[in-house]
């Protein structure tokens, strides 16, 4: 057993040493590659012999625990080589393990696709307000139509009685002044009364005509501006329905780019989800493989693992069988020489009482004595 200070320090420097050594053949033995894929690909620390020249991969977890089961057994190892402790070293996974503060990403808000068919549902839209709009026009036409139109057969109906009341009014004055003309053309005194009251009746007759004739001529200024403003409306129908003749072929026609614009979205949209049916398809079945190299290699790994473990296992038991019988034969040293320092010691009293030798010899054996008691010492360090 080591006793000495400086012995024991000298050992426990050499054991940091060798640990140090081991740690980064062991981390760069171990240290996951670039990812180029699903996996992560490194050269593996337990010799894994490519499958058809493939690279191997190993997923990040199983490759930072086969590190520290190696570097853990190469710190074992160097310990029990040494016989003294060894302090820990914190391998590289257990240093990125170490808690970090970081902020929480928001997730991001999902876009909204735009519509295909915006466009062409926006011109229908527009075209069923354009429409909708000429139709209240052209109802509107056709009330304001209806309304002349009663106006109109009212004041030509009221022309007609005027005409028909001038027309009598005249025929009466005709025939009223030519019973006149003739009763003077008999020349008789006795018709004197009468052609005095013919007389006053032709002036009455004139009169009733020249009334009659005023109120036809009014009539006929109302009946035309009725007919001229029946006229207009009528125009304005027959240009409302052709507005809306014309509103209704756009309307049609922006519904038919509509459903024909919807076709081929329909058939667009399931081109594509076939398309990405098929890519899903196909990523799955790359994904499955790759589970499946990697359950291979994993398991390969893990066996070679246990191997090495086993291997060290047993350096281990023979490295501690050695230093138990390097011990063992240490300690039987150690109380031969306790036994014969014991028996000098025995020996210098006997001599001391008895004082049978001389000064000479005891101060030999005490010479004796210190010599073995220090070679005792350095033993026991």
């Amino acid at each position: 057993l080591v006793t000495h200070p400086a012995e024991r320090h000298a050992k426990m420097k050499l054991g940091y040493a060798l640990a140090v050594m081991a740690l980064p053949a062991a981390t760069q033995a171990f240290a996951p590659a670039p990812v180029t894929q699903r996996n992560y690909a490194g050269p593996s620390a337990l010799s894994m012999a490519a499958d058809d020249g493939g690279d191997k991969m190993m997923g990040p977890e199983r490759i930072a625990k086969s590190a520290i089961s190696t570097l853990t057994a190469s710190v074992l190892l160097a310990s029990s080589v040494i016989g003294g402790p060894v302090l820990p070293v914190q391998s590289a996974s257990a240093a990125s393990a170490a808690p970090v503060a970081t902020k929480t990403a928001q997730p991001a808000k999902k876009a909204v696709p735009a519509d295909p068919l915006a466009a062409e549902k926006k011109a229908v839209s527009e075209a069923k307000a354009r429409t909708s709009e000429a139709q209240s026009k052209a109802s509107d036409a056709k009330k304001a139509a209806a309304d002349a139109s009663k106006a109109a057969s009212r004041d030509n109906d009221a022309l007609a009685a005027a005409e028909k009341k001038a027309k009598s009014a005249k025929e009466t004055l005709l025939q009223t002044n030519d019973k006149l003309a003739a009763t003077k053309a008999k020349g008789n005194t006795a018709d004197l009364k009468q052609v005095e009251q013919l007389g006053g009746k032709v002036g009455v007759a004139k009169d009733a005509l020249k009334d009659a004739e005023a109120q036809l001529a009014a009539v006929k200024t109302k009946a035309a501006a009725s007919n001229k403003a029946l006229s207009a409306a009528q125009q304005k129908v027959s240009a409302a329905d052709s507005a809306l003749g014309t509103t209704g072929k756009s309307l049609k026609q922006a519904e038919d780019k509509l459903a024909q614009r919807t076709k081929q979205v329909q058939k667009e949209t399931k081109i594509a989800a076939e398309k990405k049916k098929k890519a899903d398809k196909k990523a799955a079945k790359e994904a499955k493989k790759q589970k499946k190299v990697a359950e291979r290699k994993a398991k390969k790994a893990a066996k070679e693992a246990k191997k090495l473990a086993e291997k060290q296992r047993k350096i281990k038991a023979e490295q501690e069988a050695k230093a138990k019988a390097a011990a063992a034969k240490k300690a039987a040293q150690v109380k031969a020489e306790e036994q014969r320092l014991k028996e000098l010691q025995a020996k210098k009293k006997a001599a001391e009482e008895a004082k049978t030798k001389s000064t000479q010899t005891a101060k030999a054996t005490e010479a004796q004595i210190a010599k073995e008691a220090k070679k005792l010492n350095d033993m026991k360090k």
